[in-house]
């Protein structure tokens, strides 16, 4: 029942657009892909956990090693610098390629101008 319900409001709104408001076609669809990836990252973000909750998929037992067991198995002093440089080696050196390709393809954009 609700499926029919938003598929004939769909079709009343897309003949009030088109044919009252003179909307062109390619318009009435961008409108809708706007419109449906709106409702994706609604639902998205209505269906996230809520911030601080103990079942929250964050607060599992990997911070609690990286605090604990972190000095001893890396060496390091600074608790932050060892799970930069020892725990997330690989997944910072591909943030650090994505800024650095960003980066230079402004310079190249600002440069071509």
């Amino acid at each position: 029942m609700l499926y029919a319900l938003a598929a004939i409001f769909i079709i009343i709104l897309t003949l009030f657009l088109r044919f009252i408001m003179g909307v062109d076609s390619r318009t009435l669809v961008t409108l809708y892909l706007l419109g449906f990836i709106i409702f994706l990252l609604s639902f998205t973000v209505a269906e996230m956990p809520t911030f601080g909750s103990l079942d929250n998929p964050a607060f599992n037992e990997v911070p609690r090693r990286y605090l604990e067991q972190g000095v001893e198995e890396t060496g390091a002093v600074n608790i932050i610098s060892s799970v930069i440089i020892d725990y997330r080696a690989f997944d910072t050196l591909g943030e650090a390629t994505v800024l650095f390709v960003a980066i230079a393809a402004v310079v190249a954009t600002l440069r071509s101008h």
